[in-house]
């Protein structure tokens, strides 16, 4: 046996019960560490410690269908405004009927406040990925469109 086959070796993942499901430890760098759920309604990810996702953003996720009800005006204009600058159909008329959401990721929690974004599909040609950031109960100018 090499002694470079324990360095290289794969480690099992750090899974941890929270109120809502389980946690993996998907990616571990000092303070920026990523905790995932792929089982969630929405698949999520959240920022924690080594040993463990931070407690505020598994709350925030609790109420999560709340914040995106809160939200969902704004989000329908947002993409009717994107989609009509980028002379795409505007074939809708609630972001519901036109896109799925497939992820979300809360970055901080600043005074009771989530910075976090959601990522939605389009389900009609072209087929593409949207990203937004939302800031403290707003949604962010910034848009990120993946195709």
């Amino acid at each position: 046996m090499s002694i470079f086959s324990n360095l290289f070796k794969k480690r099992p993942k750090l899974k941890v019960q929270t109120d809502i499901g389980e946690f993996t430890l998907v990616h571990k760098s000092g303070s920026k560490n990523l905790w995932s759920n792929e089982e969630l309604e929405i698949p999520s990810t959240v920022r924690g410690t080594e040993k463990n996702p931070e407690s505020t953003h598994v709350d925030f996720l609790k109420s999560i269908n709340k914040e995106i009800e809160k939200l969902s005006q704004e989000i329908t204009e947002k993409f009717l405004k994107e989609f009509r600058e980028a002379e795409l159909p505007l074939n809708f008329n609630s972001w519901e009927e036109r896109l799925k959401i497939v992820g979300l990721e809360v970055m901080m929690m600043y005074e009771n406040k989530a910075y976090w974004n959601l990522t939605f599909e389009d389900t009609k040609a072209p087929y593409a990925h949207f990203t937004i950031f939302n800031e403290a109960v707003k949604i962010n100018q910034d848009f990120a469109i993946d195709t």
